[in-house]
């Protein structure tokens, strides 16, 4: 589930998260910040909950600056009393977009987890582009061995045909991780 650039309000020197919808804000960082995790946690906490009566045992996230802004999505009150756990890696992409897994720890039992990197390279920059790793975790799902990739592909900006090579890259290190 995409998060939509859920950034906190601190400006980390490390990453270019001045770009970031929250830190462009000039006033109110705090309350609309605020008002961003209760929307996502209201999201998350809605969704199956129709049939289930639950929200998701487990759920993979993209677009999240950091383990801290996760923190703050499960201690919402309407996701705290299901207990999830992070599964979380910082990764490489320069604005400091992340992925991760949120998952009910009644129901979910990470047994091993790993970021893998993507290395993609632009030829047209002759550099490398620094994106979001995939996130792979295995664990037991009510007592079944599963195995989650989530991950959060580079975008097509720049046109369809400039961003094909990037995508490929992303496929075929999720297909390495099948």
């Amino acid at each position: 589930y995409n998060l939509e650039n859920l950034f906190d309000t601190i400006n980390d020197p490390t990453k270019f998260d001045e770009a970031s919808p929250m830190m462009e804000l000039k006033a109110n960082r705090t309350k609309v910040y605020k008002k961003k995790v209760r929307n996502m946690a209201k999201v998350i906490a809605d969704i199956g909950f129709a049939v289930t009566k639950n929200s998701p045992a487990i759920i993979g996230v993209s677009e999240v600056e950091n383990r801290e802004v996760l923190e703050d999505v499960i201690n919402d009150p309407l996701l705290l009393p299901k207990d999830y756990g992070i599964v979380h890696y910082h990764s490489p992409d320069a604005r400091g977009i992340d992925v991760a897994l949120l998952y009910q720890k009644k129901l979910f039992t990470p047994l091993s987890t790993g970021s893998h990197e993507l290395k993609i390279y632009d030829d047209l920059l002759q550099k490398r582009v620094y994106t979001r790793d995939q996130l792979l975790v295995s664990g037991k799902l009510e007592g079944d061995l599963i195995h989650v990739i989530v991950n959060h592909w580079p975008s097509r900006s720049g046109g369809e045909a400039r961003s094909r090579p990037k995508r490929l890259a992303a496929a075929k290190l999720s297909k390495r991780l099948v």
